[in-house]
């Protein structure tokens, strides 16, 4: 492995440096062979789901004080035990065979505490997109060992596949956040492994983004939280009942729970029906990424970093790393047959 700071990101390569033709002949080495075999059935089966940073509502209430111009000792009331949501598993079941629910799956990764499972999504043809806590301890000051991501995850089954990260790259701002949250660049990239001659972006087809979105909207929160079947579905919440802004961040209406971290925040989700217009914004576009969740029970929220230069940073900077890691920027892409 060799990790290096490149242009206020942090960027981690996992395995052996490429070499020439690396990418195209799909040379795997000895460490990646070992990643690949790490992940059994079984292992997976006993990952545990990330806990879901929390942020107290006071903490908020502070923090959204600060932001409307206030001191320190500033608060706004936050009902967020009141922000309005639907929440379900996916209906029919079978409609996460179907693009865009392809492109979300299941994170897995080691880290100094054992194995554990996050959400993430495709942006983009070898790109996928997490929160920056799924990929680096910030707290340890090291990032997470042997990803391996499975879109269209479904209790245990692994209908596209398992893919391998290559490498991964965080901002600086989670690198010396000390896991303190809300912060204003929860978010990790992941550039993968082609699997059997194909990327994941042509397995799966890949979500466009938008920056600086997040707020105001109406969205698609999507993730494999535990509190919901286990953790063994693909789960969705639908609102536009937010809150903001904290530390650059903010909150929407939502009971998912551990597991869920990592998930994207989506507008316009789905396929546009005929002669519906562009009035309501670009569809299928990633506006931001659960990053934590209320530290109260009665709570229902989760918050999320606003994608914003830093975000297009680590973007950019795994574009580079290979051609063709990135095709389409920001909009999106069926998956091929």
């Amino acid at each position: 492995m060799i990790k290096k700071l490149l242009l206020g990101v942090l960027v981690l390569t996992i395995g052996v440096p490429s070499i020439a033709g690396a990418q195209k002949r799909d040379v795997v080495s000895k460490a990646v062979r070992a990643d690949r075999d790490y992940w059994s059935s079984n292992r997976m089966r006993r990952a545990r789901d990330m806990p879901l940073p929390r942020v107290s509502s006071a903490r908020l209430s502070t923090l959204l004080g600060e932001d409307q111009g206030g001191t320190e000792e500033s608060t706004i009331s936050l009902p967020t035990g009141a922000l309005q949501f639907s929440s379900s598993r996916l209906t029919p079941r079978s409609a996460r065979t179907a693009f865009p629910y392809t492109t979300v799956g299941r994170l897995f990764f080691k880290s100094a505490d054992g194995d554990f499972v996050c959400s993430a999504s495709v942006i983009s043809n070898r790109v996928i997109l997490t929160a920056g806590h799924c990929v680096y301890d910030a707290l340890r000051g090291r990032f997470h060992q042997k990803f391996a991501f499975v879109p269209g995850y479904y209790r245990g089954q692994f209908p596209r596949g398992v893919w391998l990260a290559r490498r991964a790259v965080v901002t600086e701002e989670w690198k010396l956040s000390s896991e303190v949250l809300p912060n204003s660049a929860d978010f990790g990239v992941l550039v993968l492994r082609d699997n059997e001659g194909r990327t994941i972006g042509q397995a799966t087809g890949w979500l466009g983004f938008r920056t600086y979105s997040l707020i105001p909207n109406h969205v698609h929160l999507l993730g494999f939280p535990v509190n919901h079947d286990g953790g063994e579905e693909l789960h969705q919440v639908t609102t536009g009942d937010s809150f903001c802004c904290f530390d650059g961040s903010a909150v929407y209406g939502s009971d998912m729970g551990p597991g869920s971290s990592g998930g994207p925040l989506i507008q316009n989700f789905g396929a546009r029906a005929r002669g519906q217009g562009p009035a309501n914004g670009a569809p299928n576009r990633v506006v931001g990424v659960i990053s934590y969740g209320p530290v109260e029970s009665y709570a229902k929220f989760e918050g999320s970093s606003i994608l914003n230069q830093s975000f297009l940073a680590i973007f950019e900077t795994a574009c580079a790393m290979a051609p063709g890691n990135c095709l389409n920027r920001g909009t999106f892409q069926r998956p091929k047959r």
